[in-house]
């Protein structure tokens, strides 16, 4: 049954096909909140142990990872050093983010994320949560530039066709931001930071391995190309790609992806790009913000069960 169906059933089930658009839009923050916490109240007073100990069971937001938390640690505070010592500030982001914040301004659907009460949701990206802290830190009048490194453990509520991909896992993210100062100065620095940082963290992981860097170029595709490869022919050296890509409107101007290469295969490891989100939340169209996240935990899987 689609979505849409179920809701129209439940709608009919409940006597008021209005009632949908009543909630959203006829209670204050504060009064759906209190309406939900009721809610919430009575249905878990119905829940016997037996059955939550079946609901643990069955729900694939709930039960633990299978990767080893000792080295998933470990890695976590290796790479938290090691993006410090280049200039990231490491940051402890909280479980819960501001409701909204991968719909708002991140164009992710909100049926992607596990939405709660008290104006919250479940932490589904931890760069929108980076860009968020840099944005404060410009409304509170700083003018430099800001980085910011963090791990965390997201979860994500689609599926997945893939069984490794997992409803929760643990990824490495970055963000720049500041404003433009001109040239393209803000893009190209934060640009090679960002590589230069994922690229040390992966050849560490896999150091007989080879690399691939791919970019996704949304606009303006040859300028951006030469622009891109005359920034990176003297920083970064690993086979370099380039194709249009102007239909998807996560990032803007371009995106890039780090593979491990594997027998012909391309392995999905680290991806990042320019995002307008800043622009968005400050309302300065001068500010600039790079984002980038790399897979830890399957990094960790891939680097503790070495590829043949």
């Amino acid at each position: 049954m689609s979505t849409q169906a179920l809701i129209q059933k439940i709608l009919h089930k409940i006597g008021d096909p209005k009632i949908v658009s009543k909630l959203a839009q006829n209670l204050s923050g504060s009064e759906f909140n209190s309406l939900m916490l009721e809610v919430f109240k009575q249905r878990a007073a119905s829940v016997s142990p037996s059955e939550l100990l079946r609901n643990y069971e069955k729900n694939r937001f709930t039960l633990p990872a299978s990767s080893d938390p000792i080295r998933i640690l470990e890695r976590k505070l290796n790479w938290l050093q090691a993006a410090k010592i280049k200039g990231f500030e490491p940051v402890t982001c909280s479980p819960a983010a501001p409701f909204g914040s991968c719909s708002s301004f991140g164009t992710v659907h909100q049926d992607k994320v596990i939405s709660a009460v008290r104006g919250t949701e479940i932490m589904a990206d931890a760069t929108n949560i980076l860009a968020l802290q840099l944005a404060l830190s410009h409304k509170k009048g700083s003018k430099d530039l800001k980085r910011f490194a963090t791990t965390h453990r997201h979860i994500r509520a689609q599926h997945f066709d893939q069984p490794n991909f997992t409803a929760h896992f643990e990824v490495f993210g970055m963000a720049s931001g500041g404003v433009d100062s001109g040239s393209f100065r803000f893009e190209k620095e934060e640009l090679i930071a960002h590589l230069s940082l994922i690229l040390h963290l992966l050849r560490h992981s896999f150091p007989d391995r080879e690399f691939r860097l791919a970019f996704y170029l949304k606009e303006n595709p040859e300028s951006w190309k030469a622009r891109l490869e005359n920034w990176l022919q003297n920083s970064i050296s690993i086979p370099m790609t380039f194709q249009e890509d102007p239909e998807h409107h996560y990032y803007e101007s371009f995106q890039f992806k780090v593979f491990l290469t594997h027998e012909g295969h391309l392995i999905d490891l680290a991806d990042g790009g320019l995002v307008d989100w800043t622009k968005m939340l400050t309302g300065n169209q001068k500010h600039r913000c790079l984002i980038s996240g790399i897979g830890l935990e399957l990094v960790e899987k891939l680097a503790s069960n070495p590829l043949p």
